[in-house]
């Protein structure tokens, strides 16, 4: 290879060079469907929602679990779906920067919730909880409506897969287990005690969750009719 060439080839990587150290590599990765500064504000303001539901959720645990209430299945029950929304919060970060986007934090307020003692109540807290997670689910179904107005079938389908499905099942569980408690907390005492230890025994997931999953009604034909390819004629 001659001067000249190698010459040229330098000249080449180091224009190549300036030019990717000028630009933002995250636009390299943006799509034409991502590319809107409303788009990402609305997922930043829904990971704003899960930890500020995080925080909600913890206090209530911290709550239930102290010597005054002392309902450790409810403990157990608040302390868990902490876990979630904070993992989902994170989750939901990490693709936001997967897909080219930046991760802005903004304040979580104190939650203004406390899990009455004088007399133990449960209803007022799952009330509060299943509001709670009413509000994650609405605020996801308007990020899967912008995802849908903006083309952006990526998001859509994420929104749906992972969260839509199992927070439409939140709704139902926690609307369950507050008719529950109406019921229990009529006659103060043994009933919000039984309830309790029944969340006991689950660790805290409410015990016929599964049965308000929609795949339960494939296992229930499934059972039904597993014998009947051994039948004879």
């Amino acid at each position: 290879m001659d001067n000249d060439s190698t010459s040229n080839n330098t000249d080449v990587v180091q224009s190549s060079l300036k030019e990717h150290s000028r630009n933002n590599i995250d636009e390299y990765i943006l799509t034409s469907t991502f590319n809107n500064q409303e788009l990402h504000d609305a997922i930043r303001r829904h990971i704003a929602l899960e930890w500020k539901t995080w925080f909600f959720y913890r206090k209530l645990g911290a709550d239930a679990g102290r010597a005054n209430v002392a309902l450790h299945g409810f403990a157990q029950l608040f302390k868990r779906a902490a876990a979630e929304c904070f993992a989902d919060g994170m989750w939901l970060e990490n693709y936001l920067v997967q897909r080219g986007g930046r991760s802005r934090p903004s304040g979580i307020p104190a939650p203004n919730i406390h899990f009455p003692d004088d007399p133990v109540d449960c209803v007022i807290p799952v009330h509060a909880a299943l509001q709670a997670e009413k509000d994650l689910l609405e605020d996801l179904l308007k990020l899967c409506q912008q995802a849908d107005e903006y083309h952006d079938s990526a998001l859509e389908d994420m929104i749906e897969d992972r969260f839509l499905k199992k927070e439409t099942k939140h709704v139902k569980d926690l609307g369950d287990l507050l008719q529950q408690c109406v019921r229990v907390s009529k006659d103060v005492g043994h009933g919000v005690y039984h309830l309790d230890k029944e969340l006991r025994s689950t660790k805290g997931l409410v015990p016929w969750a599964g049965t308000n999953h929609p795949d339960y009604t494939d296992q229930l034909v499934a059972e039904a009719t597993k014998d009947l390819k051994e039948g004879s004629i």
